[in-house]
């Protein structure tokens, strides 16, 4: 082998590995799992877990208010696509959301937060979640996943247990994300959720 095609090669083997690190730079992974015995063909219409904050709204640094609009707005047009309606009265599902967030040291104390569940956008804006994990193997509090991971719960009306949990990291990085990124984001966790049936 000459030094001329060696050196050939060696560059072409950078240049590969350099556009594979640009390619796969920014891919958000999108995960679910879903509660053992859980048959989600029953369930046929959602309302919102809580449809107002529990308690006065804590705005911290970089909070939107429009966020919250279009994540929700998203999710309900995801599910109305699938099959599912948005009750009037009593839900089948109930639905939550959290971004995950970092928290001042200030404020990264226990009893802050809600057993189970930990930092979140929804929390940050006056929400608390009360709803058991059902045994969900993959279960982990909002807490451990990676800033910015935008996570969607489904709990049963009657038992509040968490039913399926879709997730995806890195989808909203920024607070002021667009409705259109966050249409996009909320759609790619709801690919996994099955339609509803007839």
């Amino acid at each position: 082998m000459t030094p001329r095609y060696f050196n050939a090669c060696y560059f072409l083997l950078i240049l590969t590995l350099f556009s594979a690190c640009v390619a796969t730079s920014g891919i958000s992974h999108t995960n679910t799992i879903l509660a053992p015995k859980t048959n989600l063909t029953k369930y046929k219409t959602f309302a919102w877990y809580q449809d107002k904050p529990a308690a006065e709204p804590v705005f911290d640094k970089g909070y939107n208010a429009a966020l919250d609009k279009n994540i929700r707005l998203a999710i309900e047009q995801e599910l109305l696509k699938k099959g599912y309606q948005k009750a009037t009265g009593k839900a089948d599902m109930l639905l939550a959301y959290d971004v995950s967030v970092s928290v001042p040291v200030e404020k990264d104390k226990p009893e802050n937060f809600a057993p189970g569940f930990g930092y979140s956008y929804g929390y940050m804006a006056g929400y608390r979640y009360k709803y058991g994990d059902a045994g969900l193997p993959g279960y982990r509090a909002v807490d451990l996943f990676k800033q910015g991971t935008l996570i969607l719960d489904v709990v049963d009306t009657k038992s509040k247990q968490l039913l399926w949990r879709g997730w995806t990291e890195g989808a909203i990085e920024n607070f002021k994300a667009s409705a259109g990124t966050v249409h996009k984001e909320v759609e790619t966790i709801l690919n996994k959720f099955p339609a509803a049936t007839k």
